[in-house]
């Protein structure tokens, strides 16, 4: 059974440049065999800085909220990409 890889991406900006490497991510992992997966916060619609899933009670959250959590429980490995702000990652 390949191993499910969820690759996390988080910018919000118009001009980012770490979606070149996530996507990357995605297709090298899956070149070895894994189910790879990009979950790219802004393409989906992600809530920035609102509650944290596991605050809405049970079948209140969003839907993709929601539909991640699924994503996450079933997933073997995580990768995330981050952007740098002030050669850090971001506080969100």
């Amino acid at each position: 059974m390949a191993d499910r890889i969820l690759v996390f991406y988080g910018s919000y900006r118009s001009d980012r440049q770490g979606i070149r490497l996530a996507d990357w991510l995605v297709r090298a992992f899956a070149a070895r065999g894994a189910e790879a997966e990009l979950i790219d916060a802004k393409a989906i619609g992600l809530p920035m800085l609102d509650r944290m899933y596991k605050e809405y009670p049970a079948g209140e959250a969003p839907a993709a909220l929601e539909q991640l959590a699924g994503k996450i429980r079933a997933a073997d490995a995580f990768v995330f990409v981050l952007p740098e702000y002030n050669y850090a990652p971001p506080s969100a």
